[in-house]
């Protein structure tokens, strides 16, 4: 994106990038985009000719978008599995050695986190989402994006470890390198949307909130056992799920390597945003503002002077909903441990395979 891009243009171009090209899953997009407000929730910018425009994109590249569907009475769960592992690995004070002399303390941490959730009611369907390599391609669109430099190396020798441990506990593994484990995460909830009762996100993860939808698509926060519908996401930031790609461009996300703009903070984001929505709807001279923010002026002018990088950091946090996801609903579905399966991969790294039953 660069800083010339109309308002009605930049909304049609963000409507464009939410449905799925040729291929590519088209399920619960519709929901998604109606959702984010493209149609019918905004009454300060007219928006007849792009509201038609994408009516007649969905029809096409969405078939039967606007048919009713039948919803299985199944609650999906999908597991943000590089958070698991990164918190089993720093928060745990025990140790386990594999046989190579390896550490698979976060290995553990995550088998053992996974059949507790398993265990939880209504957990049925369930898969995990790794970055099986934690560089991606937005790597290549900026530098400073996260990468693997820094990171513990007893705990990136463990990716591989843990993917084929989940695999041993009967759960399906998505394993990404091109794409981030949260944009596979996403791609599923919105396929699945419309088939399931819920859709349970299970991260505390900012950028996982722009897929949230009123109560059917939810984030679990499993370590301080708190849920967040869009209400809650309202709540927590300030603004809608349809603004957060907008929201951690400006703000910023350590966790990511998004910078963000100088001067503004979440407060004033959430402000701005909660009137204007989206960063191209923000007036870049402050006196034609009509919300009342401290340091009006100066916001403006950061955002001005950095126009293109602010475009950019929304690219970054905005998740892609076109990752390949091979597998069916019904193939997510848990049918309990391979013991088996599970006796192999102990032996093979050295642990008791009777620490984990469910």
């Amino acid at each position: 994106m660069t800083s010339h891009l109309r308002v009605l243009d930049g909304r049609s171009q963000r409507a464009r990038h939410l449905v799925p090209g040729a291929g590519e899953h088209s399920k619960g997009v519709a929901d998604i985009v109606l959702g984010w407000g493209f149609l019918v929730r905004d009454a300060v910018v007219q928006v007849t000719e792009t509201s038609a425009e994408l009516t007649d994109l969905l029809a096409g590249a969405v078939p039967g978008v606007f048919r009713g569907r039948s919803i299985v009475a199944v609650r999906l769960h999908l597991l943000d599995g590089t958070y698991e592992l990164f918190r089993a690995h720093y928060g745990r004070r025990d140790t386990f050695v594999g046989k190579d002399g390896s550490d698979l303390k976060a290995t553990v941490g995550v088998m053992d986190s996974t059949l507790a959730l398993l265990k939880e009611p209504g957990v049925t369907h369930l898969a995990a989402s790794f970055d099986t390599v934690i560089e991606s391609f937005r790597n290549d669109m900026f530098p400073g994006y996260k990468s693997s430099a820094g990171v513990d190396p007893d705990l990136l020798a463990q990716f591989p470890v843990v993917e084929r441990a989940l695999e041993a506990l009967g759960v399906v593994v998505w394993r990404n390198i091109e794409f981030e484990a949260d944009d596979a995460i996403g791609t599923a909830a919105v396929r699945w949307v419309e088939d399931v009762e819920q859709v349970v996100i299970c991260t505390p993860d900012k950028d996982m909130a722009q897929v949230v939808l009123g109560e059917r698509i939810v984030l679990y926060n499993r370590r301080e056992q708190k849920i967040l519908d869009e209400d809650a996401v309202r709540e927590k930031f300030g603004v809608g799920p349809e603004s957060i790609p907008d929201y951690l461009a400006l703000v910023g996300d350590t966790a990511d390597g998004i910078p963000g703009i100088p001067g503004w903070g979440a407060r004033s984001t959430a402000a701005v945003l909660a009137r204007y929505g989206r960063i191209e709807m923000i007036p870049l001279d402050a006196s034609e503002w009509d919300v009342t923010v401290r340091g009006a002026d100066r916001l403006a002018s950061a955002l001005a002077e950095n126009l293109d990088a602010v475009y950019l950091y929304r690219e970054l946090a905005t998740l892609r909903l076109d990752v390949p996801v091979s597998e069916e609903l019904a193939d997510l579905e848990w049918k309990g441990v391979e013991r088996g399966r599970l006796e192999a991969f102990c032996d093979e790294v050295g642990l008791d395979p009777d620490r984990f039953r469910i």
